[in-house]
């Protein structure tokens, strides 16, 4: 049976061949080659996407071909191809429309400008349907990036006159989808709230108003999974796996409900760890190389320990010239023992030296501005290191909203150039500020600052600050390349007043100038010299202030000279989380003027990152100041307390009158502080909110004339508290509590201290 089936199948296909008729086409030749309905597009143009000129033969099979290549173009929304009787080509077109403008309509949450440098499409371009799909794409995808996941984009074209569209995007941004919940299944090593604070994704909350963490974001559950999965590799569990994140919407279709699935997997530690060299390298120490890596057998395994052990083999032979290299960690796994060997697999390239360095993107600061910051020049013997530190160089500048610099091979194998890319920014600010401290009480700011003036990195600031205490405004200008050399000058010009009459019964008004220079010892650190001129009245004295004040009431000026000297290996001047501090300063005055002395004074801090966002920082301080002259200005003596003995008053220890309690300050002064800045629990962290413990210490001593009036018990205090720090949304908060554990009778202690500011 199946054999008659095939038969009767190949009958009937042979009949029906049989009784189809048999087309055959068959070439010819092209007479003349005719464009019809181009209007802006020239002919020849066109022409160029033939497959064949005049002469040749037409195969009717290259019309698709010829279509196809003329769609391509974009340029046009219908193509005709055709033969004549008389051998003639025609070539008709219909051109796409040019558009006139583009418009959103429906948009509130992003503003126009915004969702102009999204979409491709601009005016005066050739329009495309595919263009215009694209470009819906994007602008949803915009909106889900905010959370905006229900949006609907649709376009519309309003046509008009020479061929010419208005294209309209009608926006229906939809309400935000927030995140109601975000669970984890197959966690048993950590809780769900310690896993919720690894990942970017956050549960919707009130205190996440100007954040979009809580809001719906397909792309950023990829991103927590590879977060999941860092997170469980740094603490030892090599075997782990996130095999799923699902997002459901809940039934009002308002909010998602986020559940990440986690396979843990036993715990490893450390087994076996080794340095191989896979290819020869002449004068690569292997010794040398292998100290560099900190790994242990038997502690417990970490990822994150090994890529930064391999980063520090790269920076290492990186440094000695091998430029183009490759080393992997090999791992080795023996679950009976639950231990992981590591070997390090390292194949150097040949050393290399620079060719040349080529700039790009920088079209207002100048290249001699960027190629300074540079730590290699051509001819240079090529380091990784150097490298690193020049592209941090650039981005400290602040000229740049983007830097890259990278090395790319030449047709010389010991030759590499640097490319550097830079992406400019606006580099003037306006600032505006306000806050309140104890100290200070309200406050407000003004600040205008130009970081690259007309090109060249020069700094001009003008700045102005008025608080209940203090009324303070500077002018300043910085050269950083003073000469060509990297010499820091600048100028300054200010005027300040200073309201002391809680603690010394006085007001002083100072005004003058400087001029300074500062220049690089190291690649860490750095020296500056200041030349000064100012002039300090005391006024404003009470009838009942210390005979000490009445006596100083009036004007002196002082010329100085100052030298500082810093070394500063830390990760942020702001929030340190490792690295020192180490600053040296001088002073001199005379010169001639109403006021001589000389200064001292030492400063230096570490910190150290006890555990994972636990770290303490240890800091001291002392000085000593001696008039050469005449006596001291009481402006010019240390005051002990406020931010630097918290539990104290600013001016709450040292030498003061007995009979009025002014503080008038000491000579001599010596401190010490001790904070340990610890996380608050997932939601607190979350939230910005850090706890604090901390001890301070200080001592000021012999104020400057010798009287039995003078009451200066000498004695060390000390005290101790803890506090809150909150990167608040209106600025960095702090509040803190002190208590003087060692203090004398005289002091005046401040057991509560508050501060809040921003810049906007």
């Amino acid at each position: 049976m199946p054999f008659i089936r095939k038969f009767a199948a190949s009958t009937a296909i042979i009949a029906a061949m049989s009784a189809a008729p048999l087309v055959v086409t068959f070439a010819e030749p092209v007479k003349a080659i005719t464009i019809v309905g181009n209007e802006r597009v020239e002919a020849d143009t066109v022409r160029t996407y033939l497959p064949f000129k005049e002469g040749d033969n037409f195969d009717p099979a290259q019309t698709s071909y010829l279509v196809r290549s003329l769609y391509a173009t974009g340029l046009f929304a219908n193509v005709e191809v055709g033969q004549g009787a008389d051998g003639t080509v025609t070539v008709k077109v219909t051109e796409n429309p040019l558009v006139n403008k583009v418009v959103f309509e429906g948009n509130k949450e992003i503003d126009s400008k915004r969702l102009e440098e999204i979409i491709g499409l601009k005016s005066r371009n050739i329009y495309s349907p595919a263009k215009v799909q694209a470009d819906v794409q994007a602008l949803q995808a915009a909106y889900r990036s905010r959370g905006r996941f229900t949006t609907n984009v649709k376009a519309q074209l309003i046509q008009r006159d020479q061929n010419r569209v208005d294209v309209v995007y009608n926006i229906d941004e939809g309400e935000k989808t927030r995140i109601a919940s975000v669970s984890f299944v197959g966690n048993s090593k950590f809780d769900d709230a310690d896993l919720a604070q690894v990942i970017a994704t956050k549960r919707s909350t009130w205190w996440r108003f100007l954040s979009t963490a809580d809001s719906y974001d397909p792309t950023r559950l990829d991103v927590d999974k590879d977060m999941l999965r860092r997170f469980y590799l740094s603490r030892g569990y090599a075997d782990v796996q996130v095999t799923s994140a699902v997002a459901e919407l809940t039934r009002d279709r308002k909010d998602f409900v986020i559940t990440y699935t986690i396979f843990e997997g036993p715990r490893y530690d450390f087994g076996t760890i080794g340095v191989a060299l896979k290819a020869e390298a002449e004068g690569l120490d292997m010794n040398a190389l292998s100290k560099n890596v900190t790994l242990k057998d038997g502690e417990l395994f970490n990822a994150k320990r090994v890529d930064e052990n391999t980063d520090k083999l790269i920076d290492d032979l990186g440094s000695k010239g091998f430029a183009f290299l490759d080393v992997k960690p090999e791992y080795v796994k023996h679950e009976a023992e639950r231990k992981v060997d590591v070997v390090f697999n390292v194949t150097p390239g040949p050393r290399v030296y620079v060719n040349r360095i080529n700039v790009e993107g920088n079209t207002r600061t100048r290249d001699n501005v960027i190629r300074r910051e540079m730590r290699l020049a051509e001819g240079d013997a090529y380091s990784s290191d150097k490298l690193k530190r020049s592209r941090d160089r650039l981005t400290y500048l602040g000229f740049f909203q983007n830097v890259d610099v990278t090395r790319s091979e030449t047709d010389q194998p010991d030759r590499v150039d640097l490319d550097v890319k830079v992406k400019e920014q606006s580099t003037g600010e306006f600032n505006v500020g306000a806050g309140y401290s104890t100290f200070d009480g309200i406050l407000a700011t003004a600040n205008v600052t130009e970081r690259n003036f007309l090109g060249k990195g020069q700094q001009v600031t003008v700045d102005f600050a008025v608080s209940q205490r203090q009324q303070n405004f500077n002018l300043g200008f910085t050269e950083p390349y003073f000469m060509g050399q990297e010499l820091a000058a600048g100028a300054d010009v200010f005027n300040t007043k200073t309201d002391f009459q809680d603690e010394s019964s006085y007001d002083t008004a100072t005004s003058g100038g400087a001029l300074r220079m500062g220049f690089p010892l190291s690649e860490f650190s750095k020296n500056d010299v200041r030349l000064g001129y100012k002039e300090t009245e005391i006024e404003n004295v009470g009838a009942s202030a210390s005979q000490f004040v009445k006596d100083e009431a009036g004007k002196r000026d002082s010329i100085a000279l100052s030298n500082n000297w810093a070394y500063d290996n830390r990760d942020s001047a702001l929030n340190p989380t490792r690295g020192y501090r180490i600053g040296v300063g001088g002073d001199y005055s005379g010169f001639g003027s109403d006021t001589d002395y000389v200064r001292l004074n030492l400063s230096g801090s570490y910190n150290y990152q006890v555990w994972e966002d636990w770290v303490l920082t240890l800091g001291g301080r002392a000085g000593a100041v001696e008039a050469t002259s005449g006596n001291l200005p009481l402006y010019e003596h240390f005051m002990g307390g406020g931010n630097n003995l918290r539990g104290f008053e600013y001016g709450g220890i040292g030498p003061r009158d007995k009979a009025t309690g002014d503080a008038l300050g000491g000579k001599y002064m010596v401190g010490h502080s001790v904070d340990l800045t610890f996380p608050l629990g997932n939601t607190l962290e979350e939230m910005g909110v850090k706890g604090v413990l901390f001890s301070d210490g200080g001592y000021v001593s012999d104020f400057d004339r010798d009287s039995a009036q003078i009451q200066d018990s000498g004695l060390y205090r000390i005290s101790a508290g803890t506090g809150v720090h909150w990167r608040s949304p209106i600025g960095p908060l702090r509040v803190e509590f002190g208590i003087p554990l060692v203090k004398s009778d005289e002091d005046r202690d401040q057991i509560f201290s508050f501060s809040v500011g921003t810049r906007f």
